[in-house]
């Protein structure tokens, strides 16, 4: 993700939270946001989530995603 990143000026202030799920898996509040795998990115934009991605790691995929952010 960090590549996808600086490849792209327009991510530059879109602030990334990484969260270990080995970790983190069984507290509430990963319940609440629904992150039932490992590999899932959840898209906010000014406080209301809109979208998400689950099992995806392509490029396309995420960039989709992070495009509706800005």
């Amino acid at each position: 993700m960090s590549a996808l990143k600086d490849a792209n000026e327009s991510y530059a202030n879109i602030t990334w939270i990484k969260v270990d799920w080995d970790l983190y898996r069984s507290d509430d509040w990963v319940k609440e946001m629904r992150v039932q795998n490992q590999s899932t990115i959840v898209a906010f934009k000014e406080g209301e989530q809109v979208g998400r991605v689950i099992g995806q790691t392509g490029e396309g995929a995420i960039s989709a995603l992070l495009d509706k952010t800005l």
